[in-house]
């Protein structure tokens, strides 16, 4: 019987970030993320090959690899959309050639107006992309045959509808109506103008590198 081959000792520190226990089992145990990955494969949206929730899935690696999962994903989602020539200059440091970009982008961010205003416009760049979404499920929802199947109207109220009129009441200080069909419920809100978060878009901030 051959015997085991235990991994090259030179390797011991890199081997024991990954759970390795090789004076046990001779063998490196899979990190928990891993086999949750295992598992998991093919039963989530973003196991779909080149779809967009694929692709965004996919792009989070680059971060998580890179030490970026702590970044504010709206302060990241802004900051990406300044132009590389007005960045520059905020990106730039003493110690600059020796960061990584993940390193360069924490720094920036770590600049008070900067931040302030990369989370302004993450959130408006953010809203928009949601807006767009919203508007274009409730025209597939009207052009739908559910939509005209007859039967779905006399249904009893949905979860989201209790919460959008809850919201509606909130924003608007109206009492809310005793509603108890789907329906109903679907012509209220419809006349209230919908989802109270895509009433008015969020302020967008002036750039402040200039036209």
């Amino acid at each position: 019987m051959a015997a085991i081959k235990y991994p090259d000792p030179r390797l011991r520190d890199l081997l024991a970030r990954f759970d390795e226990d090789s004076e046990q089992h001779g063998e490196i145990v899979p990190l928990e993320d891993l086999k949750r990955e295992i598992w998991q494969y093919g039963k989530r949206r973003c196991d779909v090959e080149a779809s967009r929730d694929n692709l965004k899935y996919y792009l989070g690696f680059a971060f998580e690899v890179n030490g970026g999962l702590d970044l504010d994903s709206l302060a990241l989602t802004g900051l990406l959309s300044v132009p590389w020539a007005a960045l520059q200059g905020r990106l730039q440091g003493p110690n600059s050639r020796q960061e990584t970009f993940v390193e360069a982008i924490r720094r920036a961010l770590e600049v008070p107006n900067l931040r302030d205003w990369c989370l302004a416009q993450g959130t408006w760049l953010q809203w928009r992309r949601l807006e767009g979404i919203y508007r274009q499920e409730i025209d597939d929802f009207r052009q739908s045959d559910a939509f005209h199947r007859k039967g779905w109207r006399s249904k009893i109220i949905s979860r989201s509808q209790h919460y959008l009129i809850g919201e509606i009441h909130r924003i608007l200080g109206k009492s809310k109506p005793s509603l108890a069909t789907r329906g109903e419920a679907y012509d209220y809100i419809a006349a209230a103008g919908g989802n109270p978060r895509f009433w008015q878009a969020p302020p967008a901030p002036e750039p402040w590198w200039g036209s």
